[in-house]
């Protein structure tokens, strides 16, 4: 009989033992990576979240202006992120475990939720965040180099202008000193009329035409029936400014400007907007206002409005201007003194006829300037400072050197060069947000984006996401304990060109 006997097991105990430790040993190194996989992934998908929100940018602006915001009020015209926010989680529903339920096991399922903590607003900054998005628009076209060619004519013009007396003064100056004069003269008629025979006639003082009468009677009418070109009609054109983003309380973002607005910027700006805006000289037909670039100047409801307001700016300058050219033109100098001690009479002080010439030779300025603005609004150029030739009026015969047509000089600065020198002159604030003014009127007459606001447009956000996953490999021995990984992310994402 055979018989067996026991042996010794202690050898598959220890490989058992093994085993068991490598395979724990191996599953936790596969957790671990599972672990920074899933916490890669929470980043990427937060970025990504960031990315696909904003790729829904307002698609209005976009087309007309090449800009990119986000609207924050999603068409509705009242602040909401809720559909934000709906976005958000459809967008982690396509690529989370939880909207996409596969065969087998899905290494990498996280349940997500996002929400906008932070955003960056256009009107932001007092209109830098829109300086800088329309700065960088225009960079590709207009270099450095040539900003500061119209930073320097600007610069220019003004320099020209402070360097210029007061022609307004000048004016005044001289009506006081006619005031003065002729109660001394109905003085003196009347007691010569009280001396009877034996006593030499009165002096009486030669009638002439009065250029400072003369430029009384011409602004009293209206201004543009002076400037415009002969044919050329003025647009009829009106907006309500009761709700412009100036008068508006605008909600402010909590993400920090991470640009500024110099000097280049605030150039790039008008520049880009100008083109879009249109002008008197060309109008833009299909917007609100075809005069946009006056507005932007201005801020009044209506073409005529804003065309009157820019109009006399430019007579104020290109007077100021006239008038210093006409301290240096002898020629002149002598024709306005002869009138003025003509109209002050051979009794008059020196004084009075100083006052009398001085005041001639502004309101001459101030004709000249009409013939300027006039001449700029046909297409033409004007120097900054005349010259014989370049001089258009006549001082005896204002009325006629204003009558025809006039289609400016063939050197000079343009139209859109003055306008440049009105829009540096304004605030950065004014500019960018009657800017928006104009965008968000002309994006209001679609029908489709009859609500949208200016101010609601987000030139950035940023998202805050959670995430919570279960462990694969560390269940698959034991019982499941709930552990459950959670992480948090954040992503900032700013529009840029």
């Amino acid at each position: 009989m055979k018989t067996y006997g026991k042996k010794d097991a202690s050898i598959t105990v220890s490989l058992c033992l093994a085993f068991t430790a490598i395979a724990v040993l191996l599953l936790t190194l596969a957790e671990g990576a599972r672990y920074d996989g899933l916490k890669a992934d929470a980043e990427d998908l937060t970025n990504l979240a960031a990315e696909s929100l904003c790729a829904g940018y307002q698609p209005f602006l976009f087309e007309r202006y090449r800009m990119f915001f986000l609207d924050a009020g999603f068409g509705q015209g009242k602040w909401t992120m809720k559909h934000a926010e709906d976005e958000l989680r459809d967008f982690f529903c396509e690529n989370t475990s939880d909207g996409n339920r596969r065969d087998g096991i899905f290494l990498y399922g996280m349940h997500a939720d996002a929400q906008v903590d932070g955003y960056l607003l256009a009107t932001d900054g007092a209109g830098t965040v829109f300086a800088v998005q329309a700065a960088k628009t225009m960079k590709k076209t207009i270099g450095e180099r040539a900003a500061k060619e119209i930073r320097n004519r600007i610069k220019q013009v003004q320099k020209t202008e402070q360097e210029a007396e007061n022609p307004g003064e000048a004016i005044d100056h001289a009506r006081k000193a006619l005031e003065g004069l002729e109660e001394k003269t109905q003085t003196e008629d009347a007691g010569d009329e009280a001396n009877l025979l034996g006593q030499a006639e009165p002096f009486h003082r030669e009638e002439t035409e009065n250029p400072l009468e003369t430029l009384k009677q011409l602004q009293q009418q209206g201004i543009l029936t002076f400037v415009m070109p002969p044919g050329k009609t003025v647009s009829s054109k009106t907006i309500s400014v009761d709700n412009c983003l100036m008068k508006r309380k605008c909600r402010s973002g909590n993400l920090k400007l991470k640009d500024s607005a110099g000097w280049y910027e605030r150039i790039l700006m008008q520049e880009f907007i100008k083109p879009l805006a249109g002008s008197a000289v060309s109008p833009e037909e299909t917007g609100v206002l075809s005069y946009g670039t006056e507005y932007l100047i201005c801020g009044k409801d209506s073409d005529v409005s804003n065309l009157k307001g820019t109009v006399n700016r430019l007579l104020l300058l290109r007077e100021a201007v006239n008038y210093l050219y006409l301290q240096t033109d002898q020629a002149k100098q002598s024709e306005s003194l002869a009138i003025a001690g003509a109209i002050g009479g051979a009794l008059a002080n020196p004084a009075v006829v100083a006052a009398i010439h001085q005041g001639i030779l502004a309101a001459w300025a101030y004709v000249e300037s009409i013939s300027d603005v006039k001449g700029l609004l046909a297409g033409g150029k004007i120097p900054l400072i005349k010259s014989p030739d370049s001089w258009h009026t006549r001082l005896s015969a204002f009325s006629e050197s204003l009558a025809g047509e006039y289609a400016g000089e063939a050197r000079g600065f343009t139209y859109e060069n003055y306008l440049d020198v009105l829009l540096y002159g304004k605030s950065l604030k004014q500019i960018a947000y009657r800017s928006m003014d104009l965008m968000e009127k002309n994006m209001q007459q679609e029908k489709q984006y009859a609500a949208c606001r200016m101010d609601y447009m987000a030139a950035g956000v940023r998202i805050a996401a959670e995430y919570d996953a279960k462990p694969v490999f560390l269940g698959i021995f034991g019982e499941d304990r709930g552990i459950w990984y959670h992480f948090k992310e954040q992503s900032e994402y700013l529009y840029e060109h």
